[in-house]
């Protein structure tokens, strides 16, 4: 029931910021149930996998996911993903560890810079300003395109889904709202996840353990929470969830510090 308890309340995350399924399942597993690295690594993303599928379906039918966005994101960000991948086989563990508290901190810091100037616009008010024109369509396919392959690459290089960074590089490169963003960044996480779990069939077939009760109930619970967190994501408004995953972010950072040098 522990697992399930837990899955509940990462799923809820994962489901409202459309981020944190591999950086918060993967060390509850190292910590809380004792499994191995590879072990839980092989665990999270089965568990993300359908959790993030799951936000995703309930997110789509609120007409919240940005299809093509995302499946531009997920695509373009599969060479993104090997390239960073290869390159994380070349660095220490404690070089990983350090730079991902550093990308943590200065993506939060950007999301409370981005929350704080639309808290200034709002107050200022824009009902006698001229709306700016639109970027030419080229602009915007190139930004996503090469933040897509950015997003990949952070993802295969520090090996964790990318919620944390697709969901970013949506609102700060193309200005999608943070309800679509997460929505959005749900479908790209599940796209991931299945092109990792593929990846991963070698290892199983070598006789990977999973510990599939504790799978079955953290997944089930996880899956049962993204509902409510992707509910709970259509009522809240955009500055407050972008306020929450800097938050979170800045949490998950100090917890990465303080394991590696504890």
């Amino acid at each position: 029931m522990l697992a399930c308890g837990v899955g509940i309340a990462v799923g809820f995350v994962v489901g409202l910021l459309g981020a944190g399924g591999g950086i918060l399942t993967i060390p509850i597993l190292l910590t809380i149930f004792g499994h191995g690295a590879h072990q839980a690594s092989a665990e999270s993303i089965i568990i993300v996998g359908v959790t993030s599928l799951v936000g995703m379906i309930s997110a789509a039918l609120a007409r919240r996911v940005r299809w093509g966005t995302g499946l531009i994101f997920a695509l373009v960000g599969i060479p993104g993903t090997l390239a960073g991948a290869f390159l994380a086989g070349a660095v220490s563990g404690q070089v990983l560890v350090w730079s991902l508290s550093a990308l943590l901190v200065v993506v939060a810091l950007s999301m409370f810079w981005r929350a704080a100037r639309s808290g200034r616009e709002s107050g200022a008010g824009t009902a006698t300003e001229t709306p700016p024109a639109p970027a030419p369509r080229w602009r915007t396919y190139l930004i996503t395109v090469l933040g897509a392959f950015g997003a990949g690459a952070l993802s295969g290089f520090f090996g964790v889904g990318g919620g944390f960074v697709v969901v970013p590089a949506l609102i700060l490169l193309l200005r999608m709202p943070a309800r679509y963003a997460s929505a959005t960044s749900l479908l790209v996480m599940s796209i991931n996840m299945a092109v990792a779990g593929l990846g991963r069939i070698p290892q199983f077939a070598a006789g990977l353990s999973v510990d599939w009760l504790v799978v079955a109930l953290f997944t089930a619970g996880s899956a049962l929470g993204s509902i409510g967190g992707e509910a709970a994501g259509r009522r809240i408004p955009d500055r407050i969830a972008t306020i929450l995953f800097g938050v979170l972010l800045l949490a998950v950072a100090a917890g990465t510090l303080a394991s590696d040098l504890l």
